[in-house]
């Protein structure tokens, strides 16, 4: 599959959930509302979100490809503004239903199309794979649940269920969440890739969580499904559990595994004769080196090194930051054999996935957004301070472990 035919498939599957998600505000805000009693889908009737998703998803993409974006969004835009009073037999539109038609451009064909171009061009990495991700969120967190849950009362029964209980759910999602979000890190910033089998990395990712199972991603949604199925008591949830683990067990890994073999051949071998697919080791497989700088002239510092050395970790040595070649470096840093860099709560969340999996469990939820900017700002503020350690006088004493008398 080429890098366009991938593009025009990713934006459609931007297009199939975040069509229902304007439909949704539409009703509240009055924009529009279905004559139809059928609406199969969220409130929305099929013919019609099949109708959208095409044009948006696949047609859209296919005639901008060799175009300026802009043109093509006018050009739909008075395509909507045409044809949408022609449906007065589907959707009867009020008077501010221009307003949502913007709405619903803005939320749903113009990040698809940006998405189909980023791909086909391979162009701004991070953005596609933000994207991707909502892609996910959008598909695993609220479709499929909607779906699942419409068949024994929909997202109302949920919402009744004791404050407890739900809190709990939420908790326990939080696992697989930080899991799959970690992986996909892990795919950008070491593969230089994305996690979409036909927009693949550019090197073989076994470290981070790959270092403890070969498909955290697909552990992460089956696992993800099966909390949402015991949470809400949905037998409809688990069908989709075991949907989602045939499929990746079945036809994705036979696929995927033929395309890694091809292109990585004896390393991933070599890889996947040590780290199993779906159950995850307790220690990591020794991948890639690391190294953690620590600045030891800090004594609250040298004592998270020393905590760091004292459980062995695979692959990661503990160095003193003050004799860095980095002049800039301020923060702990955690430093990968490619030279990437990485600072501060973020490079203690990395190092910590070199110890075992409970450790690495943990590392995973401090990488999440906006508990990763939490955790830095509580440790710069409660910490020991920010403060360049280049050169600084430190005691070599410092860096070592006492040995227990015996």
């Amino acid at each position: 599959m080429n890098k366009r035919v991938t593009g025009v498939l990713l934006a459609t599957i931007w297009n199939v959930w975040t069509l229902p998600v304007v439909n949704l505000i539409a009703r509240e805000a009055g924009w529009w509302t279905y004559s139809a009693e059928d609406a199969p889908v969220l409130g929305m009737p099929g013919e019609l979100w099949f109708v959208w998703v095409v044009l948006w998803g696949v047609v859209a993409p296919l005639v901008t490809t060799d175009r300026p974006m802009a043109v093509t969004i006018v050009g739909f835009l008075w395509l909507d503004l045409i044809f949408m009073p022609l449906f007065g037999g589907i959707v009867v539109l009020n008077a501010s239903w221009v307003v949502g038609d913007l709405v619903a451009m803005a939320v749903a064909l113009v990040p698809g199309l940006f998405l189909a171009r980023w791909t086909e061009r391979s162009e701004r990495l991070f953005a596609r794979i933000a994207l991707q991700v909502l892609c996910s969120v959008g598909l695993f967190l609220w479709m499929i649940p909607s779906a699942a849950l419409a068949q024994t009362g929909g997202w109302s029964e949920v919402l009744a269920l004791p404050g407890w209980r739900l809190g709990l759910v939420a908790q326990a999602t939080l696992l697989p969440i930080a899991l799959g979000v970690r992986a996909v890190i892990e795919f950008a910033t070491r593969g230089d890739g994305t996690p979409v089998p036909y927009d693949p990395t550019k090197r073989l990712v076994t470290s981070g969580p790959y270092a403890f199972v070969r498909n955290p991603m697909q552990v992460a949604m089956t696992v993800l499904f099966v909390i949402l199925g015991v949470g809400f008591r949905s037998p409809w949830m688990f069908f989709a559990a075991v949907v989602a683990w045939a499929y990746s067990a079945g036809l994705a890994e036979w696929h995927e595994g033929a395309q890694l073999a091809e292109r990585f051949g004896a390393e991933w071998s070599n890889y996947r004769g040590r780290v199993r697919a779906w159950i995850p080791r307790l220690k990591p497989v020794a991948g890639p080196s690391a190294i953690l700088l620590i600045a030891y002239s800090c004594g609250t510092c040298s004592s998270i090194g020393r905590w760091f050395v004292r459980r062995k970790p695979v692959a990661l040595e503990i160095a003193p930051a003050e004799e860095s070649n980095d002049p800039g470096l301020m923060r702990v840093t955690y430093g990968t054999s490619d030279g990437r860099r990485f600072r501060g709560i973020d490079a203690i969340a990395r190092a910590l996935e070199h110890i075992h999996l409970g450790w690495a469990l943990v590392g995973w939820f401090l990488l999440l957004p906006g508990v990763k900017q939490l955790a830095q700002v509580m440790a710069d503020v409660f910490g020991p301070g920010v403060q360049k350690v280049q050169g600084a006088s430190y005691d070599p004493a410092a860096c070592v472990i006492a040995t227990p008398p015996k």
